[in-house]
This record gives structure tokens, C-alpha cells and sequence, in this order.
């Protein structure tokens, strides 16, 4: 047997490591000659609970049990078997808990290759859509039967070592990070505001602000054209406009490569899911997520009103943040209501009642002066705040050539 599959089972020994493993980790996955230990540890743990650990013994009284017409030759072959994996080195539990996922992923991969031959000779014509579902699994990560849940054993220390913390991601606005100082990996934010009042700028500003601290920053635009929200992300890095770009070209091009090819990726995203965005997200991994705009994604599911399935896109976006360790930003509408309005409140956010605001931690809507239809000067309005709870309305200016946002 191979290292990774003697490893997996002699892990299983211990019950808490049992326990984590038990409904992805089956007898069937391990070579012939195994199976009959591993039935012989599932059923031991059932049959002796408060063993925290099983010994020779208990496994050899229980598969005398399993098997009682083993001939003599066979049961010294599995004694011989026992002690081999009793003697194997035990690792820690959440190493031994990640090299059991590899080891589920690898036996995926085995069965997806079974499917996909009977698919090729004609032997099982509904093979496709069987393997379809379990790439999309593995993908996933969806482990069978594999709690949702996480038991957070962290100490005081620990706990104030993950949550008082300077931000991970801040604003690149003195004022407004004066108030909220910035937010953090696993959080989830909503821009809004009127059509052609800002939004798309603000979080080129915030996109921009990224990419100078090194992290890495994905924006899928569904809305505005791609190449456009490209553009004005990196007119907003250098601060300049798109003149000055295409003049100084060349003074420009090495840093752009340097500092922001490398870490930004726009995505031209109509009629994207969230399912493509998820998947892609789990590969490459970025730092912030930018959703342009939010509402236009596709999800499964069939809904009697609008708003349950943007609720339901906004919970997706919510879980998006958790899972990948990263900061997702929706983009959004703001209804009539909030047309010329200096201060904007998540009420006002477009075809919603509250599902949308329900899964935010931090809302931003941009408000601007009443009837001034020149002016540069926009209102950050913060109606929801999980970060530190203030409220309140922050002025500051956009220089509309650039795309960049000054306190």
C-alpha cells in the first residue's frame, strides 16, 4: 500500500480523527488486501466509543468477529497487517486531515476515470452527466457528509490575535478611515449609488489603493465594458488621465507591468454565475473581489420574487468572502429614491427590502450634492457598519479624468 493510504488509515485509529473522516473515507477506496482492516476500525469505533485510540487487541477481536471463517493463513496475513499500521508514524490531526482530502480527491479521480471510459466504449451513455457532477464536486471541495461547521477552540490570546488587528484592507482615504479604519479577509462590502454618480470610480480608487499595497485584486464586470474598468483602474494607480497615459506611454508600461498585470485580473463577465465565480476564485486565489455589477450574476434556483434570488446572490457573495479568505465587494444599484440625494441609506439600494443589506458587513452609498451636476465633491455615506458600528457621512472629492478619489 502506498505512504499517502497507510497514513489515512492509521489516523483512523484514533476516534476524533475517525470522527472527522468517517463520511468521505470509505473501506472501498483502499486496496484489496485493506479493506478488511479498515471495515474492521469503522466497526471498532462503532462498537468501542470510548476508545480514543485502538490498540491490536479491540481490531483483532473485532474482525474475528467481522470475519469469524477466516482461514488461519488469511487472519496472520491481517494480524501482520495491524501491526504494520499500528507501527506507522502517526502526524498531526489537521495534516492528517488535509492528506485525507487528497486521498478522497485521488479516489474521485479513479472513479471519474472508470466513468469517463464506460462513456468512451459506450458501456454507460448517462456516464456524462454522472461525471459532470462529480468534477464539479471535487472542484468544490465538496466533501460527502463533511460538516459545515467549525469548532473554534482558540484561546484569549488567539481570539484577540484575529480580531484586533490593523485592517487588512483600508480606503486610501484619510477622513474615511478616520471613522472606519478599513476591513478585513472574510468580509463582505456593498458600493451603491446612481447611475453615473460614481460607483465604478470608487472602486477603481479602491482597486487602484489594492494593487499599491501588493494584493491581488479580481473584478469581474458585468455592466460597464471590461477594457474600460481596466483602463480606469490603472489611471487611477498612476493618477493620471487617459491622455497622459497614451502620451507617456512608455514611461508608464514597466510598472504597469511590475506593479499591476501581475496581480489584476478583469473579467468581461455577462451572464456569468456565481457557481463560475466561485470555482475561479478557489484556483487563483485572489485578495478582493470586486462584483460590477452584483444583481446581474446568475444563480440556480427557481424564485417566486425578485428579491429572494438577489438575497440569495448576496448570501453566495457573503460565503464567497468566508471560504476563500478574501474581501468581496458587491456593486450595486441605488433606486430612484436616492436620486440626487446627498446622504444615501441601505433602504434605498434597487429592487431589495432588506436581504441584500442582511448579508453586508460595511455599506458605502455615494451621495452627491443636491442639483450640482458639475461638482466633484460626493458624500460616502455608511448606513451599515458591522466593523465598529459608526454611522455617518464622509465628503470627498473624485477627479473624474482619473478615477482616483481624494479626502
Amino acid at each position: 500500500m502506498q505512504n499517502i493510504e497507510l497514513t489515512v488509515l492509521s489516523t483512523m485509529l484514533k476516534k476524533s480523527s475517525w470522527d472527522r473522516t468517517k463520511n468521505f473515507i470509505t473501506p472501498a477506496m483502499f486496496p484489496k488486501d485493506w479493506r478488511p482492516v479498515a471495515q474492521t476500525i469503522k466497526e471498532a469505533h462503532l462498537k468501542y466509543e470510548d476508545i480514543e485510540i485502538l490498540d491490536k487487541s479491540s481490531l483483532l477481536a473485532v474482525h474475528k468477529m467481522l470475519f469469524p471463517a477466516t482461514p488461519d493463513s488469511k487472519a496472520e496475513q491481517v494480524e501482520k497487517l495491524i501491526d504494520d499500521l499500528l507501527l506507522t508514524k502517526r502526524i498531526d490531526d489537521n495534516i492528517a486531515y488535509d492528506w485525507s482530502k487528497v486521498f478522497w480527491q485521488r479516489d474521485m479521480a479513479r472513479q471519474i476515470g472508470e466513468k469517463a471510459v464506460a462513456f468512451w466504449t459506450g458501456d454507460n451513455s448517462a456516464a456524462f452527466s454522472e461525471i459532470s457532477q462529480m468534477i464539479d464536486k471535487v472542484a468544490s471541495n465538496s466533501l460527502d457528509g463533511e460538516d459545515s461547521f467549525r469548532i473554534i477552540h482558540d484561546d484569549i490570546q488567539e481570539l484577540i490575535k484575529a480580531t484586533v488587528k490593523e485592517p487588512d484592507f483600508t480606503f486610501g482615504l484619510a477622513n474615511l478611515e478616520r471613522e472606519v479604519a478599513g476591513l478585513n479577509r472574510g468580509d463582505f462590502g456593498i458600493v451603491f449609488a446612481r447611475p453615473e454618480v460614481g460607483k465604478s470610480s470608487f472602486c477603481a480608487h479602491l482597486a487602484a489603493h489594492y494593487l499599491s499595497r501588493g494584493q491581488k485584486v479580481h473584478y469581474w464586470a458585468n455592466e460597464e465594458i471590461a477594457k474600460k474598468v481596466k483602463l480606469r483602474i490603472v489611471t487611477a494607480f498612476f493618477n493620471i488621465d487617459k491622455d497622459t497615459l497614451k502620451r507617456d506611454n512608455n514611461k508608464y508600461t514597466q510598472e504597469y507591468k511590475e506593479r499591476i498585470e501581475k496581480n489584476l485580473i478583469v473579467m468581461d463577465s455577462v451572464g456569468t454565475s456565481v457557481k463560475e465565480i466561485t470555482n475561479f476564485t478557489a484556483l487563483n486565489k485572489p485578495d478582493v473581489i470586486f462584483i460590477d455589477q452584483m444583481d446581474k450574476v446568475k444563480v440556480d434556483g427557481t424564485y417566486t420574487r425578485g428579491d429572494e434570488r438577489l438575497k440569495e446572490i448576496y448570501v453566495m457573495g457573503r460565503e464567497l468572502a468566508k471560504r476563500n479568505n478574501c474581501l468581496v465587494w458587491a456593486v450595486s444599484q441605488a433606486s430612484f429614491e436616492a436620486h440626487d440625494r446627498e446622504v444615501i441609506e441601505y433602504s434605498m439600494l434597487d429592487n431589495s427590502r432588506t436581504g441584500k443589506a442582511g448579508e453586508a458587513d460595511l455599506i458605502i452609498g455615494i451621495g452627491k450634492e443636491i442639483g450640482i451636476d458639475s461638482t466633484n465633491t460626493r458624500f460616502l455615506a455608511i448606513s451599515k457598519n458591522k466593523i465598529n458600528g459608526w454611522h455617518g457621512n464622509v465628503p470627498v472629492q473624485i477627479n473624474i479624468a482619473t478615477g482616483r478619489y481624494s479626502a
